[in-house]
């Protein structure tokens, strides 16, 4: 049986979406996102084939202006797993990524997946940050009124940078997270990141800046997803945003509130209250790799 890969086309749409329909339980973002991916100049999308049928895909996508790229919606198709065929798609995107002079090459999984972190591994990707991670569905749960006392002051980009900048311990790491997606700290990453976003700070009556959390709404399929990013030097003010977050997500009707932490305000979620079990010491991932100098 002969094994090939090829860039896809809108030809092989109906064989993508019959890949997808077993992930997620039929939810997965690609049948949606491969139009978009096919008419992006800056991305390639790549089968691979037992003969004619498509059992595992994979997409590349430039960020405009930059040298970063993203390996994106890596999957193989029930009763083809194990076969190394996701190594082989991700190994094709690297060589694709190269020749767009990409030198900063991302990829990012749950630290539940083992599959998937062994093949970034395999391929040659680093750990480059980590972040926690957990939902919430509603109805939400019972969780303190915000503070009076605490008033989050509405920021933007470019203040948050020179925030971090002032402040290098809030966020310790070279990337900063929102919705599944990380960038620079810097001025330009963080407009990038942010540009959707709504930002805030918690600012103490010294001027020190205590945290900083970030909001933006991703609609899919009819299902509103309220994603917030947290980073936090004080414990109380941690659980004070928590509340805020919560309230703001259930004034969206947001069907599910979706966080991304800091290792502070990770370690204090345990805390909570009202984090399943099933998210402790779950993380999502950032892989790096340079394929300019692999």
């Amino acid at each position: 049986m002969s094994n090939d890969t090829r860039e896809l086309t809108m030809d092989d749409y109906d064989q993508v979406k019959i890949l997808c329909e077993t992930i997620w339980e039929g939810n997965d973002y690609i049948p949606e996102t491969f139009p978009v991916w096919l008419s992006n100049p800056l991305a390639r999308t790549i089968g691979l084939f037992e003969t004619d049928e498509l059992v595992a895909i994979g997409n590349f996508e430039k960020i405009s202006e930059t040298n970063i790229g993203w390996v994106q919606g890596l999957r193989v198709k029930d009763g083809h797993r194990e076969k190394g065929y996701a190594t082989v798609v991700a190994k094709k995107l690297i060589e694709i990524a190269k020749d767009f002079g990409t030198q900063h090459l991302w990829y990012v999984t749950s630290s539940r997946n083992e599959a998937s972190m062994k093949v970034a591994e395999g391929c040659g990707f680093h750990l480059a940050d980590s972040v926690g991670y957990f939902r919430l569905y509603k109805p939400y749960p019972f969780h303190p009124k915000p503070s009076e006392n605490i008033i989050p002051l509405k920021t933007n980009p470019d203040r948050l940078f020179e925030t971090l900048t002032l402040r290098p311990e809030l966020v310790e790491s070279k990337t900063f997270p929102l919705a599944w997606h990380f960038d620079f700290t810097t001025r330009e990453g963080l407009t990038r990141l942010l540009d959707d976003a709504d930002v805030w700070s918690v600012v103490d009556d010294t001027g020190y800046v205590q945290a900083i959390y970030c909001h933006a709404l991703r609609d899919r399929n009819e299902e509103k997803t309220a994603t917030f990013t947290v980073f936090s030097t004080d414990r109380s003010v941690f659980i004070d945003i928590m509340s805020r977050m919560i309230d703001h997500a259930e004034s969206l009707d947001a069907d599910r509130a979706v966080f991304f932490l800091g290792p502070r305000a990770t370690e204090w979620s345990s805390g909570l209250g009202y984090v399943s079990d099933e998210y402790t010491d779950r993380r999502e991932l950032l892989f790096e790799l340079n394929p300019v100098e692999k």
